[in-house]
């Protein structure tokens, strides 16, 4: 057996089925092999950001390590944006690059840069390019099992192309068993916490994608319900899934130091979030200083690491939610929370829910996020990267655990290609990639993808023509910009990008809206078409919030 046919049955005997890849020459051995292989599916792109995208989204989406395959030096510098954004997010993304020759790797040769796990290891949890043919299963059964061990993250491997054509006996080809992560509480600290909550005046709950990972979504209702706390969803800036259900009668609305509630907390419960992800120096603290929190979190870098909490526990939020509901604790709180959602509503901003319809105009975000609550299947999943549209697809459409997926990373162009691999993970169920211009226009390219796969991605474009997060940096600096109404580095025309003509050239068929009177047919075709489907719908400018 040669090492690449190892390396592909150490894949397979894990559950792995794709590998998503931009190849070059090196790639020759794997590509060789792969023919061996038939029920191996190599899903092809146009850029390495969308071969590691594409990888991020079905790992997010299957709960599993996927696969992403680089060419040489290159191909990893063009990848390491995407691999960024799952670092940062915790996205058991392996990737493997094929580098050139082992015999030319000292000599400056082509395409040969100095130490090509250096360059992925800021962003990985473990980084190494291989020595030994013969131990290439291995090797890869411990990337897979890096990758998925909490905290979960990027691995990556690298290996010569003539390694990959070597001869090895094939006898350490495993798969890996699974690893039971308890995390429980003890009874002290379970008593520690409850003391704290029973005694509380205005609690709070933050629903954390803690929440989610450890598939503590139902759990975290019944507790809200039987402690009578209401529940935020973490912010936006850290958060990469929804954990509570916007139309749970106790959720109050996305954690925000400004929100009414958090600045009238005495108790902050955060079950799983990360405090924080900041954009910029902060005028508040994101914890009130006036509040005790209580901070669970599997990764124990997390805890404590901004904000100081009273009780810090690296547990399973699931194991923590369980023993609270299990009935023993005395759950009698001595407060009673009033208008939740009338708190909540007073906090939202920048959805544009309040625009009167007309039906010549342009459409606006909160009419676009309505229309798409109205329209998308209560089953879709839905991929965010509209960046200054979000607050208004958050305040209008119905989310839930399991149906939304967002980055933390901030590395444009993540949308697209992830939205592709969770269509791939999720083949029955409907995919929305709610993408903002700006960032469509990083991996545009990923449209072929989508076509050649016959992926039935609806890609739903709210376009304002403009870097609309440049402008409103400029707008905040209070410059000459803002003086002289001249904004650089901000329009997207002249000349006009013509989105729908780009689709169709990469094999995806569009539509424009240019009014709201076409909103809803537009919307209403794409859900309906077989396959890949785009609609640009040209919005009116939304400062809104950041």
């Amino acid at each position: 057996m040669r090492s690449a046919a190892a390396l592909i049955e150490t894949l397979q005997r894990n559950g792995i089925f794709h590998i998503f890849g931009l190849p070059g020459s090196t790639e020759a051995p794997l590509l060789d092999a792969l023919l061996d292989y038939p029920e191996m599916h190599y899903v092809l792109a146009l850029h390495e950001g969308i071969v590691v995208g594409m990888a991020d989204g079905f790992a997010r989406a299957s709960g599993r390590p996927a696969v992403a395959n680089l060419h040489t030096t290159v191909g990893v510098g063009n990848g390491l944006t995407a691999l960024f954004n799952a670092w940062k997010d915790n996205s058991p993304v392996v990737t493997i690059a094929t580098h050139k020759h082992s015999e030319i790797l000292g000599r400056d040769g082509f395409c040969v840069g100095p130490d090509l796990p250096e360059w992925a290891r800021p962003v990985t949890k473990w980084a190494w390019q291989g020595v030994k043919a013969d131990q290439i299963p291995q090797e890869v059964g411990r990337a897979l099992k890096i990758a998925q061990n909490t905290p979960s993250g990027p691995v990556f491997l690298a290996y010569p192309e003539d390694m990959l054509g070597m001869e090895i006996t094939g006898n350490d080809i495993r798969e890996n068993g699974q690893i039971s992560e308890g995390f429980a509480p003890s009874m002290d600290q379970m008593s520690a916490i409850t003391k704290k909550l029973l005694n509380a005046r205005s609690p709070i709950c933050i629903a954390g994608d803690e929440v989610s990972a450890t598939g503590a979504a139902v759990l975290v209702e019944r507790f809200s319900e039987l402690w009578n706390i209401p529940v935020l969803q973490e912010s936006r800036r850290s958060a990469v899934t929804w954990n509570v259900a916007t139309n749970f009668k106790n959720y109050a609305g996305e954690y925000s130091s400004n929100h009414p509630l958090v600045k009238d907390a005495d108790v902050i419960f955060a079950l799983g979030p990360r405090l924080s992800v900041e954009f910029s120096p902060v005028k508040q603290p994101d914890v009130p200083a006036n509040a005790e929190l209580i901070h669970i979190h599997r990764n124990p870098s997390e805890v404590g690491k901004l904000y100081q909490p009273s009780i810090g526990l690296v547990a399973s939020v699931a194991a923590v939610l369980e023993e609270l509901c299990r009935g023993s604790w005395e759950t009698q709180n001595n407060y009673v929370y009033q208008n939740w959602r009338t708190a909540h509503n007073g906090a939202a901003g920048g959805t544009g829910a309040n625009h009167a319809m007309d039906s010549s105009a342009l459409c606006n975000i909160g009419l676009l996020s309505r229309a798409l609550a109205r329209i998308a299947p209560s089953e879709t999943a839905v991929v965010d990267e509209s960046i200054r549209s979000s607050p208004a697809l958050l305040a209008n459409y119905p989310l839930r655990p399991g149906n939304y997926f967002h980055t933390s990373g901030g590395g444009l162009g993540w949308g697209l290609p992830v939205a592709l691999g969770v269509q791939l993970a999720w083949p029955e169920r409907p995919v929305l990639a709610y993408i903002g211009d700006g960032s469509l226009m990083f991996t545009v390219q990923a449209l072929w993808t989508a076509a050649r796969e016959n992926l039935p991605v609806k890609i739903v474009v709210p376009n304002n023509r403009k870097y609309l997060a440049v402008k409103a940096g400029l707008v905040a600096y209070k410059g000459q910009a803002v003086e002289k109404g001249r904004f650089m580095g901000v329009d997207l025309t002249p000349p006009n990008i013509d989105i729908v003509s780009l689709a169709r050239g990469f094999g995806v068929e569009g539509r424009i809206v240019q009014s709201q009177s076409e909103l809803d047919p537009a919307l209403e075709w794409a859900f309906s078409h077989d396959g890949p489907a785009l609609v640009d719908v040209l919005v009116e400018e939304d400062l809104g919030e950041s």
